[in-house]
């Protein structure tokens, strides 16, 4: 071919030509198909090279839009070793205990979990002290306060009912151990032996230590996020809720290799919800919101429901006012409900809270509602901007502008008052049970906050 080419070129005159012409015309031509004569169902110019690949509908440009996005606290987002602090109980095992003493554990499983860590050794003071079971939750409980004597007594416990064959306690033994707690010198062999042997009797909680030490790096230095996503996986399927959130982050980044697929990351958090994982409802709830005020849904009848969950049970403010927050500015009824909103934010406002305030505020302002009332407003705008509300100043600055003298001064002394009246927010309950639901006047909401009516 190469000499056919050499004796054309060099004896035949219109061969030659044409190497000047027809690439020239074949470029003309082929631009005129692409402007005139493009038939309807070819892909539009300029992507025509390289077609995406939509199997997946997250791909960028297969999707109309994604605006709508999860978000993670650090325990699933960014686990380490240190920071699985979330010891989700194993109850099963109250079972091997004296009958005198499983109600004992249920009572102080219930106060362990809402935080309650005094009360609950209390309650096991009068267990019997020898059974593994006490031993392992008095020890969670003087670990959560964190002093170095509290941990050493944690250590020295949870060193018995592992002796005992506990299988949760030498997980926990082995996370302290190998992260340090309280600023007890740190074993990383012995911490990381203790969670490899509970990995291999199938304990879920050291599943989930262990994926956490190889998706940070900490086991032998390298990051292995497939096999951390493999071990994930075996602890979700064993139950375990926070492993359920974390692996729904996976597949939503595509962590470890895998697909990144919205349906399966909807499936593991909601089975983390279901089964009482507060992070994971307030997770999907605002995941499920934003969708629907990006008009990506119709429906914000399950966004309301994990709120709602949230908070009732969860005990989280976060929760209590993202809710009144979508009550007020949902587009369709039965959600657009501004006298819920307020009620909602009535309920909020006793905390240290800014966004509660500044919303609160709105609603006096607007009269979303309640009543206009421009003295509550501007009290109500000024323990925000206090609570550091950025938007908050520049409502106050618009009262400024047309407030009488003596009804500005009576909202500042109003604001004083709420100010100095304020508690701390609590903490959101993070683990549900029936445990934590038993103590009469738990809830921090007042009785008078209805429940919302069901689409």
């Amino acid at each position: 071919m190469a000499a056919l080419h050499g004796a054309f070129w060099q004896y035949d005159p219109w061969y030659r030509r044409a190497w000047y012409v027809w690439p020239q015309a074949t470029a003309i031509l082929f631009a005129g198909w692409l402007l005139v004569g493009l038939p309807p169902a070819a892909v539009p110019l300029g992507t025509w090279a390289k077609p995406a690949d939509c199997s997946n509908a997250l791909t960028p440009g297969c999707a109309a839009t994604r605006r709508a996005v999860f978000t993670w606290d650090d325990e699933v987002g960014r686990p380490t070793v240190a920071n699985q602090i979330t010891v989700v109980v194993d109850r099963s095992a109250f079972r091997n205990s004296a009958a005198d003493d499983q109600p004992k554990l249920a009572a102080a499983l219930g106060a362990y979990y809402r935080y309650d860590w005094a009360k609950a050794i209390d309650i096991l003071k009068s267990a019997t002290a020898s059974d593994p079971n006490v031993q392992f939750l008095t020890a969670l409980a003087w670990l959560i306060p964190n002093s170095t004597d509290q941990a050493r007594s944690a250590e020295a416990l949870l060193r018995e009912a592992t002796a005992a064959r506990h299988r949760q306690a030498g997980s926990v033994l082995g996370r302290i151990l190998f992260a340090g707690a309280a600023g007890l010198p740190k074993d990383e062999t012995a911490g990381r032996k203790l969670i490899d042997d509970a990995v291999a009797a199938g304990e879920p909680y050291a599943i989930r230590l262990a994926a956490a030490g190889y998706v940070s790096g900490e086991f032998g230095g390298t990051y292995d996020t497939v096999k951390a996503v493999d071990l994930l996986r075996k602890a979700a399927d064993a139950g375990e809720l926070v492993a359920m959130a974390q692996l729904a982050f996976c597949i939503d980044t595509g962590r470890g290799g895998l697909a990144r697929d919205n349906a399966k990351t909807l499936d593991y958090l909601r089975r983390a919800a279901d089964a009482g994982f507060e992070a994971a409802q307030f997770t999907l709830a605002r995941w499920l919101r934003d969708r629907y005020f990006d008009r990506e849904s119709t429906d914000l009848s399950e966004s309301i429901k994990w709120f709602e969950r949230s908070y009732r049970q969860g005990h989280s403010v976060f929760a209590l006012a993202e809710l009144a927050n979508v009550q007020r500015f949902a587009r369709d009824a039965p959600w657009f409900d501004t006298k819920r909103s307020f009620e909602l934010f009535q309920a909020c406002t006793p905390y240290r809270n800014a966004y509660c305030h500044y919303w609160i505020a709105r609603a006096y302002h607007d009269g979303a509602g309640t009543p206009r009332d421009y003295t509550r407003a501007y009290a109500h705008y000024t323990v925000a901007k206090e609570l550091r509300w950025q938007d908050s100043g520049n409502n106050l600055q618009r009262l400024e502008d047309f407030l009488q003298p003596d009804i500005k001064t009576s909202a500042a002394e109003l604001a004083k008052s709420i100010s100095a009246g304020l508690k701390p927010v609590p903490r959101p309950l993070r683990i549900e049970t029936a445990e934590t639901e038993t103590a009469a006047g738990l809830s921090p909401w007042p009785d008078a906050v209805p429940r919302p009516a069901s689409p």
